[in-house]
Order: structure tokens, then C-alpha cells, then sequence
């Protein structure tokens, strides 16, 4: 079918909402999608359907969708498969504009599952609504407050992000740990089988989309490669596309095959897809959070050129290695900015270069600000890479020392103009040393707030610098 954004708009979008299946029984699973939607808060009417109740977490709940005030443009499907052929017929009947099926029992699950599917397709197209799923966590969208399950506690503030995912529990994770790092989201689509909506409309859509400025997606296979191929051009073409591709290996075909009944196709034909369209290829959640993070500080391509500091001979010949690694340059440091950081920083136990030791994770502050300041503006590195363990620093100076490192680091970044990426991190592991996961957190929190991408090791920094890079 032909691509169509307005029809595609109208179901992400949606204005009013029905969730046939809604129940307040807790063992159930409408009951647990209408409570993540409720708290969540739909900006507009909300319609519990089940026949068997006729009140659902306080609200009024109908027998079904005819007996509606008014028809919803959303349908939301949280019954078992055997039983949405009725619904999609009444869908048909009241004229929605989108249908969401949750349920999984399609094709995923052999031939009978299939040909449920494309008569619920079939049922879809010739009445003009359009589906999304089935076996399906749903969509996500701050704009009109529409939640996937279980986005009850998602942020609510819009962004320019948008993920596309074949799995459902996948858009929830990266959903949730981009609020961490403080993404937003123009919105997520767990989209499952994509039975009718598929991967290529979705790239199409969110390319086309003055909203979003950067696509993300987990794929684990498509339904049709030419047109996949001609949507991915398009959409790399007009925004920075972010593909994690899943079903490398035989034993990952085959789940792809049990999850979603989707072909995974060679790994090596997608690799030269993803180059051949400028697409940057990602692997795993916190690879995809790690890059979104880079790219929404630094940019696309913000150069390979790296001043490495930190406390430390080891950790900077560690991460000197990895940077080569990464395809990452380490340019030496020489001429006025080794003389000016040498008459800096002179003080035992640092050692004045690239990477550049500063002789303990935190020293005197005066002396802290003045070397970084020299380091963050050494004219041959493109950007400023500091590496902090958090507990052996508060070990040297206290919680108010910390505080006023992270203010020296967010001044410098400032000042400098020059992009600073900060690795922070702690080696306290023992259930004595929780205090430091809270200072940990709001220290990462001051800095991201302020320009400065936080990551929690050397190597997922420079990967994340490197992939943006491509």
C-alpha cells in the first residue's frame, strides 16, 4: 500500500481513545495498558469498552463501540486475537481512523495465525482504517498524551526523536532511559508484526515530519526490501537515521522468526544497505541512548580529534588505545599549549600531554580549573574528554568539591566553546556505598542540563564519538 502521512498522522495523533478490553481487574492485560493510559492522561475523550462492566477504575465503561457518544478516531485492541475480528468489524462499522492491536497469536505464530492477520488487513483496507501491530506495545506521543504499554511514567515534555521499534519491550527501555539522560521524544512506535503499518511507512513518515529531527529504529527484519530500501534513502536523505538490525546469527533468525514472524535476511546485504544510505548502525539500547545522547550535544560529525584528561597514567594509555580503536585521533600536545599546561600543572604526579594526567582524579581547585581551561583549548583537538571516578574524587575533597568541580567543568564548556564530553563514574560497589549512586545521578543530571553528554564508561564515550562521526 501506498504510503499516505495524513492517514498515518490521524492514528499517531489521534484525538479520542477507546480501549476495548479495558478492565480494572489487576491480572488482566487491558487492565494494566488502561491504567498506564489513564495516569498518563490522553489529551482528549478516553472510552473503556467491555461488556462485562459497567464501571472501570471510576470510569463509565460501554458494552461496545456503537454504543459510544461518539465514534473514537483510536481504537485500542487489548483482547486475545481469536477474538478482534468482531472488534475490527465494529471499527469498520463506526468509521475509526486507527487501529492498535496489542495481542500477539498472529502471524508469529504459524499459518492460522497468519491468515488472521491478513484478513484483519484485508477487513482494514477495504473499510479505510489503517492498524498498527498486532503483537504490539502501541504509541507513544507527549503531544496528545497517548502512551505505549507500560509509559505510564514517561516524560511528558515533546522532543525531536523518533524511535521505531519491532519490539515492544525495547521501546520502553530506551523510552525510559532517554528521560534519564534528558532525550525527548517526538514519539515511539512499537509496531510489532506490521501487518499493515510497517517499518517503511513509519521511516516515511518520521522523515517527513517537521517535528522530528532524527529517527531511531530496532528492526528485526521487513516485509518488503526494494521499498524498505527506497524508504530508508528518503528518510537518511532528509534526517540522521540510527538502525540497530538484529538476526546476524542463525540462532537469531530463527527467534526473529518466532517473535514476529519476520525474515531477517543477511546480515551482510543490511551492512551494505546501512552504508550505502549514510545511515549510522547502532547495536543494543544503551548503543542507540548512547549515540542519541552524542548526537544531541556534539552533532553529527563533530571531528575525531580528542584531548583525553583524567587522574590517572593508566586510564589515559587505556583510553589513548581505544580511541585508535574507534578510528579516533589522540594528536600529540606540543608547542604553547605544552609549555602553558607544563607551567600550569606542575605539581607531583602529573604528567603533561595527550592524553594529559592531571595526578589525581581531583586536585586543588584553582589549579583543577586553570590546567582544564589550557587543556580545553589546545587549538588541535576537537573536542575535551575528562574521566572522573566519583568516589576516589570525593575521597580528596567532599561532596562541596564535587559540586564545585562540576560548576569548573559546565564553565569551561562555556567559555571554551569547544564541545566537553565527561565520563563519570563509581567504583564503589558495596551496599555501604549507595550514598554515591544519588550524587552520582544528580552530578550527571547538573551536567547534562548544562551542554556536557555523561557517560559511564571510556569506551561506550568514545564508540558514541565515533559512530557520530560516520
Amino acid at each position: 500500500m501506498s504510503f499516505d502521512f495524513d492517514e498515518i498522522d490521524a492514528v499517531i495523533n489521534a484525538r479520542s481513545l477507546a480501549i476495548v478490553g479495558a478492565s480494572g481487574k489487576p491480572q488482566k492485560f487491558g487492565s494494566l495498558f488502561t491504567a498506564s493510559q489513564l495516569i498518563y492522561g490522553f489529551d482528549g475523550p478516553v472510552y473503556l469498552v467491555n461488556p462485562g462492566e459497567t464501571e472501570i477504575m471510576g470510569r463509565k465503561a460501554y458494552p461496545d463501540l456503537k454504543s459510544l457518544p461518539q465514534p473514537p478516531e483510536l481504537v485500542c485492541i487489548t483482547i486475545p486475537a481469536h477474538r478482534c475480528m468482531a472488534v475490527l468489524r465494529e471499527c469498520a462499522e463506526v468509521g475509526v481512523k486507527g487501529v492498535i492491536i496489542m495481542a500477539s497469536g498472529f502471524r508469529e505464530t504459524g499459518e492460522g495465525g497468519e491468515a488472521l492477520e491478513k484478513e484483519a488487513v484485508r477487513l482494514a483496507r477495504a473499510s479505510g482504517f489503517r492498524i498498527i501491530g498486532p503483537n504490539c506495545f502501541g504509541v507513544y506521543n507527549p503531544r496528545n498524551r497517548l502512551t505505549l504499554l507500560p509509559g505510564y511514567d514517561f516524560s511528558t515534555s515533546p522532543g525531536k526523536v523518533a524511535f521505531i521499534s519491532q519490539s515492544g519491550g525495547f521501546s520502553v527501555h530506551v523510552g525510559r532511559l532517554c528521560r534519564g539522560l534528558g532525550i525527548d521524544f517526538s514519539a515511539i512506535v512499537s509496531y510489532g508484526n506490521g501487518a499493515d503499518l510497517d517499518e517503511s511507512d513509519f521511516l516515511l513518515y518520521f522523515a517527513h515530519d517537521p517535528r522530528t529531527e532524527t529517527i531511531a529504529a530496532y528492526l528485526e527484519g521487513v516485509k518488503d526490501g526494494r521499498r524498505f530500501l527506497d524508504a530508508l534513502r528518503e528518510a537518511a536523505s532528509r534526517k540522521t537515521v540510527i538502525l540497530w538490525k538484529v538476526g546476524k546469527s542463525e540462532p537469531s533468525r530463527r527467534a526473529v522468526i518466532s517473535h514476529t514472524g519476520s525474515l531477517a535476511g543477511s546480515y551482510a546485504v543490511w551492512k551494505g544497505v546501512m552504508r550505502q544510505c549514510g545511515v549510522i548502525e547502532a547495536s543494543g539500547v544503551d548503543e542507540i541512548c548512547d549515540v542519541l545522547l552524542a548526537l544531541k550535544h556534539l552533532g553529527r560529525n563533530p571531528g575525531r580529534r580528542l584531548m583525553l584528561c583524567g587522574g590517572g597514567g593508566g586510564l589515559g594509555t587505556y583510553a589513548a588505545d581505544l580511541a585508535e580503536e574507534e578510528r579516533l585521533e589522540v594528536p600529540p600536545l606540543e608547542g604553547e599549549s605544552w609549555a602553558r599546561l607544563r607551567e600550569v600543572l606542575d605539581q607531583p604526579g602529573a604528567a603533561v600531554g595527550n592524553p594529559l594526567d592531571i595526578g589525581a582524579p581531583l586536585i586543588p581547585l584553582p589549579l583543577f580549573e586553570a590546567s582544564l581551561r589550557e587543556a580545553a583549548n589546545f587549538p588541535h583537538a576537537d573536542m575535551l574528554l575528562f574521566d572522573m571516578a566519583l568516589n576516589f574524587a570525593y575521597g580528596l575533597g567532599g561532596e562541596e568539591a564535587l559540586e564545585q568541580a562540576m560548576d569548573i567543568l559546565l564553565r569551561i564548556k562555556e567559555k571554551s566553546g569547544k564541545p566537553l564530553v565527561m565520563v563519570l563514574y563509581s567504583r564503589a560497589e558495596g551496599l555501604e556505598d549507595l550514598a554515591f549512586e544519588e550524587l552520582l545521578r544528580r552530578f550527571k543530571w547538573k551536567l547534562l542540563q548544562g551542554g556536557i553528554p555523561v557517560y559511564p564508561s571510556i569506551s561506550r564515550a568514545l564508540r558514541a564519538i565515533s559512530l557520530v562521526n560516520k
